[in-house]
């Protein structure tokens, strides 16, 4: 099996990158028997292009033969097209290190993608950023449409 993981500088200690089509490098593992076998940086053809580095990345994934693509989160143009090519996606969180997310995945412990916009990432994309400090917005006698007090 084939598992490329985005990353940053490359090779097993490096972290997974939150990017897939603007991620630096590639790092490609070859799982042989559920074990890592050997581990290959190669830079990402797609990393500076001003438009279509999602495509870019993504075909060139599957000319190397993925079987499994890591990465924080992909594109809807990179997800669609790695869908179809049958090459599974799955998100890690960016404190793992490739060979933490690689050994995870292999147990069973990674098993789903997360989508973001294109055009690559920023605060409030569905991870959490939000603090849950919200007042719930109902007051006595003013509802939603009374007036509000401090600001938003």
């Amino acid at each position: 099996m084939r598992i490329i993981v985005s990353t940053v500088t490359g090779g097993l200690e490096d972290r997974v990158n939150t990017a897939f089509g603007r991620t630096p490098t590639f790092t490609i593992v070859d799982v042989e028997n559920n074990q890592i076998a050997n581990v290959q940086v190669v830079p990402n053809p797609g990393y500076s292009q001003p438009r279509g580095a999602g495509v870019t990345a993504t075909q060139f994934v599957i000319d190397q033969g993925a079987d499994v693509v890591i990465a924080g989160q992909f594109g809807p143009n990179s997800s669609g097209v790695l869908q179809a090519a049958g090459i599974r996606m799955i998100s890690a969180p960016a404190t793992m290190t490739v060979r933490e997310a690689v050994e995870a995945f292999l147990r069973g412990e990674l098993t789903t993608a997360v989508f973001g916009p294109e055009g690559g990432i920023g605060p409030g994309m569905g991870r959490g950023m939000g603090r849950g400090r919200g007042s719930g917005g109902m007051r006595k006698g003013g509802g939603f449409g009374g007036r509000r007090q401090g600001g938003w």
